[in-house]
């Protein structure tokens, strides 16, 4: 486990660096969506006066196509059991099936006390803008409930990093803002100040949260 601030900051630092053209071509794919006003440029960036120029609407309007398609689509959630299985069997899949239903229920049921859009929709959101998508997913019993929680967040790809090995993923982080309040709130330190940047550090041992330049959440172990 990563288990100081500078060595998980730079961590993510450089592979912002080794991801800023990934990241740039999120950028410049954004502007087309929003529809940013189109300006003829020379080969130094200069904008050319005198040139008649036009904003094509055909980048949204196939992100909207493609963005209602997953909207629209069929979920579909099936276990697979052979063909010779007892009705036994087939119960416990069907139930299987129920039950991931009933989670993914839960996840924006949890979203939607946030004021988040649904799993899908987000998610659908972030895939079709920048072309991958990322989501946070955990499974746990908070202390002293005997509740099961699904606690799923999509991040927005612009602002992960990531490193992957031979056998999947290594590490992952996330950079967000989050106001004095909701950082008050939810980890229960205060700064000064109205935005600040919440560096959310995942990897195969545990997760630490960085905040200011320091731990809110020191290295924790996975439970």
């Amino acid at each position: 486990m990563y288990d100081t601030v500078a060595e998980i900051t730079q961590l993510v630092k450089d592979k912002e660096s080794e991801l800023s053209t990934l990241r740039q071509q999120m950028e410049d794919d954004f502007d087309l969506l929003i529809l940013t006003p189109y300006e003829a440029k020379d080969a130094t960036g200069k904008k050319r006066k005198g040139y008649q120029t036009y904003t094509s609407s055909e980048p949204r309007n196939f992100f909207d196509k493609v963005l209602d398609g997953l909207n629209r689509a069929v979920l579909t959630v099936r276990i697979e059991l052979p063909e010779n299985a007892s009705e036994k069997d087939r119960r416990k899949g069907s139930n299987g099936e129920l039950f991931l239903f009933g989670s993914l229920e839960m996840i924006d049921r949890r979203l939607r006390i946030m004021g988040e859009p649904p799993l899908r929709e987000s998610l659908g959101f972030f895939m079709s803008a920048r072309g991958i998508g990322a989501m946070r997913a955990l499974v746990y019993q908070p202390a002293k409930s005997k509740d099961v929680v699904f606690d799923v967040m999509s991040w927005d790809p612009l602002h992960v990093t990531w490193e992957s090995g031979s056998d999947g993923l290594l590490w992952a982080a996330n950079k967000r803002w989050a106001t004095r309040e909701q950082i008050l709130a939810e980890y229960d330190v205060d700064f000064v100040g109205k935005n600040l940047e919440v560096i959310d550090f995942w990897d195969t041992e545990g997760n630490a949260v960085i905040i200011n330049n320091q731990f809110v959440k020191e290295p924790t172990a996975h439970g």
